[in-house]
């Protein structure tokens, strides 16, 4: 039975040795030895730290560094090495580049909807390990869906904001007429997905369960609350690949992560602002939600051009994708789902569906003002 097969229906037998205090994960880009980021730096903590939570920062930063080569956990079949070979951009825990788009193979359920196939994950075009054996597109795909890696600084934060603020944002039905909707991703659990372009997990710790998996072929313990990971694979090395310990300190560390600095406002930028809210940008990248400045309401909405074909997942149906929370915006490309976006420019144009009026509003914009916005845009 091969590590699908086996997922949540055994506990692991052993894991690996945690690293300790200041030990160097293998492979790292991170230099040794460095602190802790200042407030107002990428990649810093959105709130003091003391001794203790600074050095357990640290650990679950080298941790989300390391290499889990082959023959070591990672494998046998993977993506990626590490958890920052897709996510380093502008440090460790950002967005991926532009280098970094993965792919995901679509079939057929036989109901009209195209899903990921259950033997297959989401395939790197250019970061697999040499000579490390990598999913391959099953025979049977009806098509291949690109997808960008996201940031991950600040999504501690963006956890935290409750179900209940979420929900009370929904407008399926368009009942202001203003030609947007909006659903929160109700997830098999009763919870509200958050995070990932399709809304499909509750929060970091699925997360990193679901990336060890999925991305990196690495196994976790058993964890009764959480359907998320793979808890045996084919390889030779003892399951779970990765101890909970190992699995609390990178999630301890990715919740602390604030976003990152805006650049300091001009008149230029004001003006943008101001722009974004007038043309509808904010009904959909709602600024602050809770006290959480993060530019998005993150509901499902469709602003796919008529005809699309993307994957489905739970009810997240073809069109459906998560508002792109926008702070650290530039640092990000490229952009949209698909990441076929060089631009903030070219992102906005290709909005469609739900979001046409806006759009439409946006392309009427004179040249200035047009700049404006986008300053506003590049500044969060």
């Amino acid at each position: 039975m091969g590590r699908f097969g086996l997922f949540l229906l055994l506990g692991g037998l052993a894991a690996t040795v945690a690293l300790l205090p200041g030990e160097r994960a293998e492979g790292g880009i991170v230099p040794a030895g460095a602190p802790v980021p200042a407030p107002g730096e990428a990649g810093a903590p959105h709130r003091p730290l003391n001794l203790g939570e600074q050095q357990r920062f640290l650990r679950g930063r080298q941790l989300f560094d390391k290499d889990f080569l082959a023959g070591a956990g990672g494998g046998p079949m993977l993506n990626g090495d590490s958890c920052r070979a897709c996510h380093q951009d502008p440090v460790v825990g950002g967005a991926g580049g532009i280098d970094v788009q993965v792919q995901r193979p679509l079939v057929d359920d036989g109901f009209g909807n195209l899903v990921s196939p259950q033997e297959t994950g989401e395939l790197a075009q250019t970061h697999s390990i040499p000579g490390s054996p990598r999913e391959e597109i099953p025979a049977n795909f009806v098509l291949v869906e690109e997808r960008n890696s996201p940031t991950l600084l600040g999504l501690g934060l963006v956890q935290s904001i409750s179900d209940a603020t979420i929900r009370a944002l929904e407008d399926p039905n368009d009942l202001d007429g203003d030609g947007i909707r909006g659903i929160a991703h109700i997830l098999p659990s009763g919870r509200v997905g958050k995070l990932g372009w399709k809304a499909n997990v509750p929060d970091l710790k699925a997360f990193v369960r679901d990336a060890m998996g999925n991305e990196m072929g690495v196994t976790v313990p058993f964890d009764p609350n959480d359907g998320f990971g793979f808890l045996a694979d084919e390889d030779t090395v003892p399951d779970p690949e990765i101890s909970q310990a190992d699995i609390d300190d990178i999630v301890f560390f990715l919740e602390l992560l604030d976003f990152p600095p805006k650049q300091r406002a001009s008149s230029q930028v004001n003006h943008g602002e101001f722009l974004f809210g007038q043309i509808g940008c904010a009904k959909c990248h709602v600024p602050r939600l809770e006290g959480v400045e993060l530019y998005s309401d993150l509901l499902l909405h469709d602003v796919q051009p008529a005809g699309f074909l993307g994957v489905t997942q739970g009810q997240a149906t073809s069109g459906l994708y998560r508002t792109a929370p926008l702070r650290g915006l530039r640092d990000t490309a490229p952009y949209f789902h698909d990441g076929r976006a060089e631009t903030v420019d070219q992102a906005i144009r290709r909005h469609a569906g739900e979001a046409a009026q806006v759009i439409a509003a946006y392309l009427g914009l004179n040249a200035q003002d047009r700049a404006a916005l986008l300053a506003f845009l590049n500044s969060l």
